[in-house]
């Protein structure tokens, strides 16, 4: 019975006040339509990621050095090949390409391939065909497949020449898709694939030459990749040739989206918090026009038991519907995320639903909106049946009381809620507090308007008189306006901060000692003329580094071995590339100019020549775990060289100089086979000319334009700031909701003002202004607070997140503040523009 007579009244109660409701339904669809968009994104992405593992890596295992294998490694893929494995070998290197007859040169990645590739997937051209034809050579002339951007940045097409390093190709055919490869978020240039035995004739395959080998394996179906790559890790010693098996491959492709999309769905998050103040301030707002309903029900038998659960059936009814309609609009959503995150992926983003994503939006829209209506509901029980004998003393007093013991699991759950999108402890917690302080912040801003509002010296003018009481009536809105709206503004004054200042590291133009061009490669009897060339064509004498390759071999006297390097990856996997990347080891008698030493000192003459002694970068000598005194190997080119940590550096990347994260004594490197890295700042008018010059001169030397680099980083964070700002854009759009919902909560209230004002001789165009007052200093407060998190956000961001410094950026602050106050101005004035054409007789006579 009592259920029954629940379920009537919450379908009566709701028939009865849905322009109310709307408010509630639109912040549970929104922020659903957030959460889904985002899980359905990833989980699009895992299960292309899974059934394109093979095709992605290129075979069931790959092994990937620096150098060509060892005899002992090679023995063993050669076992693998005798037990019916299919192997080919690929070499990636960076290239520089020119037009016999212009002279034009461009930044390629140049890709050598024998005729087993690829294993898996299939390279896709145009002209459609099979690739070892388009690689077969032309008389004298390898032939060559090339991204449509060469074709573009040089005017050339298919059927032209192009000279690398020493040898001349023919263009046989666009590159369309290619499976394999290697996802970095930048490229350093458009994707140039040549046969094997094309690349021997170039001449680019020199001592010290950067070429990063891969071996593929297909193997048969009887050998596991898993079983497979554990055989070869204890066959092969060398820890710098790194093994994995398909479905461990690409884990930096893995690493960007797997992060890419946690950052997306906390702000996603943000969208369910805004939405949950939404629901909060509806629920209470309609509890208070129902209090004299809940005190006739309670005088006529009902008891708090049965009028709570009608009410929390009628909310999680809305509730059920929002998340409905949000979920559908997570999933029309799709595309446009997918279109923005595309060009990171070698492969084909799908749009399509996935069901455990679509419940799990659905089942977090219910929770959080039970757990945020949960709160202003029990205040139900507190309502007593006298009320309604006393409407008019007590409603005016009335004040909600509830058992504070049941905040903590309301709280909880919430934060609960917060761990489970998050998907971590450590990152949900970080946002529940996060959004608790946010919170308190904006409450106390909020307060504090109100008091201020109240404080202020009466002026004699009617609008700013009645603007600035309405923000502190009873029954106000200023609370959940200022609340809603800053959260979303502090989401996009972040992102807008953030991009600044990462545009301002980018912006090259600002960097007056970042040089023009690397020049990487030059060999030892190309250093002078090299030298005197870019000296003849630009007036610039270049800065002429000499450096030696190696690899870390042990720290403080212990082997880094696989065994390690395994270990440290399970604690850092995001570091583990500290222990297996090759480094370039350079000297110097004195310290860096772009360098900090934060530990130690330099070394004199006679301590260089006593021994050899290194400087470390401080952040890899605290994954390393060594200090000063304490001691590194290097592995060059097969020969053991211990050095003394001298002194720890702090490096400033962002001087875009030429930075080591060794280096090494005078004499330390004396007889190691070295190369040399340039670099050189001139006029930009010269550059095209400069890079001409030096790779007709030199075709091994590698000019890698910084412009062009910094150009292409922006444009990715451009995109990337695409998807973040599309996902703040839904807690945006929930906080204008609630402050709509707020407005329409206060319509009569307003209305009656409106019409003892016109009674008493106010103009509509007075009382327009005093409203306008009123909404520009909501707007202005939560403008404010919105902007002064953000700051504080932006800065955490990047201060302990990405190691950047911070700028003030005062445009984007006074903008955010400015934007806000005029679209909260617009907004209450579009919500109240009607109240003022009423007549004020048909709204008196209903007193």
């Amino acid at each position: 019975m009592s259920l029954a007579f629940a379920l009537r009244m919450a379908w009566r109660e709701t028939r009865g006040a849905a322009r109310h409701f709307a408010v509630l339904f639109g912040c549970v669809a929104l922020r659903v339509a957030a959460l889904v968009s985002v899980g359905t994104f990833a989980a699009n992405l895992d299960r292309t990621l899974t059934r394109e593992a093979r095709a992605l890596t290129g075979g069931d295992l790959e092994l990937r050095a620096p150098q060509p294998l060892d005899p002992a490694a090679r023995a063993a893929v050669d076992a693998l090949v005798r037990a019916g494995a299919v192997t080919t070998t690929v070499r990636d290197l960076v290239a520089m390409t020119r037009l016999p007859a212009r002279g034009a040169t461009l930044l390629v990645e140049l890709k050598a391939v024998e005729r087993a590739y690829p294993l898996y997937g299939r390279v896709e051209t145009a002209p459609p065909s099979p690739l070892d034809g388009l690689l077969a050579d032309r008389g004298d002339a390898g032939g060559a497949v090339v991204e449509a951007p060469l074709l573009q940045r040089l005017g050339i097409a298919v059927g032209d020449p192009l000279v690398i390093g020493s040898a001349r190709f023919i263009v046989t055919g666009v590159l369309v898709r290619e499976p394999d490869r290697p996802v970095g978020l930048v490229t350093l240039g458009p994707r140039v694939i040549v046969a094997a035995d094309a690349l021997e004739r170039t001449g680019l395959l020199q001592v010290g030459s950067r070429v990063r080998y891969r071996t593929l394996a297909r193997l048969p179906a009887a050998v596991t990749a898993r079983a497979a790559a554990d055989d070869l890790a204890r066959a092969i010693g060398d820890p710098s040739v790194r093994i994995a098996a398909f479905d461990e491959s690409q884990p930096g492709l893995r690493r960007f989206f797997s992060q890419l999309a946690t950052y997306l769905g906390l702000v996603g998050l943000a969208s369910l918090l805004v939405g949950g103040v939404g629901i909060a301030s509806t629920v209470t707002t309609f509890l208070r026009r129902q209090l004299a309903t809940i005190a006739i029900l309670k005088c006529l038998g009902a008891g708090s038991r049965v009028l709570l659960a009608t009410y929390l059936i009628q909310t999680l009814s809305l509730a059920l519907v929002g998340s409905l309609v949000g979920a559908a609009l997570g999933v029309a959503a799709q595309p446009l995320l997918v279109r923005a995150l595309a060009p990171f992926a070698p492969f084909v983003l799908e749009a399509r639903w996935d069901a455990g994503t679509l419940a799990r939006g659905i089942a977090l829209g219910l929770l959080a909106a039970l757990l945020c209506a949960l709160w202003p509901l029990l205040s139900v029980r507190a309502v007593p049946p006298s009320l309604i004998l006393r409407r008019d003393v007590d409603e005016s007093r009335w004040r909600a009381r509830r058992p504070w013991a049941a905040a903590l699991p309301i709280v909880s759950g919430l934060a609960a809620l917060a761990v489970w999108q998050a998907g971590s402890f450590r990152l949900g917690g970080i946002f529940a507090g996060a959004a608790l302080a946010a919170l308190a912040i904006l409450l106390g801003l909020s307060r504090a308007l109100m008091r201020l509002a109240r404080r202020v010296p009466r002026t004699r003018g009617l609008a700013w008189r009645h603007g600035l009481a309405g923000l502190d009536r009873p029954g106000g809105h200023t609370v959940r306006v200022v609340v809603a709206v800053g959260l979303g503004v502090m989401l996009l004054v972040a992102i807008a901060l953030l991009e600044a200042n990462l545009g301002r590291q980018l912006a090259y133009e600002q960097k007056r000692e970042a040089p023009s061009f690397f020049f990487i490669d030059v060999q030892p009897d190309q250093r002078e003329p090299f030298t005197h060339l870019v000296g003849d064509v630009s007036g610039v004498v270049p800065v002429v580094t000499p450096v030696v390759r190696a690899r870390l071999a042990a720290i403080d006297g212990t082997p880094v071995t696989r065994e390690l390097i395994d270990r440290r990856k399970r604690e850092a996997p995001e570091k583990n590339w500290y222990l297996t990347r090759e480094y370039m080891l350079t000297w110097a008698a004195a310290a860096p100019p772009a360098n900090a030493i934060t530990r130690g000192r330099w070394w004199t003459a006679d301590e260089a020549s006593a021994r050899p002694r290194v400087s470390v970068d401080d952040e890899a000598a605290k994954y390393f775990g060594v200090g000063v005194g304490g001691t590194l190997t290097f592995d060059v080119q097969g020969v053991l060289l211990e050095a003394e940590v001298m002194n720890l550096r702090k490096i400033d990347w962002q001087s875009l100089s030429a930075n080591f994260f060794m280096v090494l004594s005078p004499g330390a490197l004396d007889g190691a086979p070295t190369i040399y890295l340039a670099t050189a700042r001139v006029p930009p008018d010269l550059e095209s000319r400069l890079q001409d010059r030096v790779v007709a001169a030199f075709p091994n030397v590698t000019a890698i334009p910084l412009r062009g680099v910094l150009e292409r980083v922006s444009e990715v964070l451009a995109q990337i700031s695409f998807a973040v700002r599309f996902m703040a854009l839904f807690s945006i759009a929930a906080g204008l909701v609630v402050m709509a919902g707020a407005l329409a909560a206060t319509r009569y209230q307003r209305l009656y003002e409106s019409v003892i004002l016109k009674t008493l001789g106010a103009t509509r165009w007075a009382i327009a202004r005093a409203f306008a007052v009123e909404y520009a200093c909501l707007g202005a407060a939560a403008g404010l607070g919105g902007t002064a998190l953000a700051a504080v956000l932006a800065w955490i961001v990047l201060r302990f997140v990405l190691d950047t410094p911070w700028t003030l950026e005062p445009e984007t602050l006074v903008l955010g503040v400015t934007l806000t106050t005029l679209v909260s101005l617009a907004i209450g004035l579009l919500a109240t523009v009607r109240l003022l054409g009423r007549k004020p007789l048909s709204v008196l006579r209903q007193e």
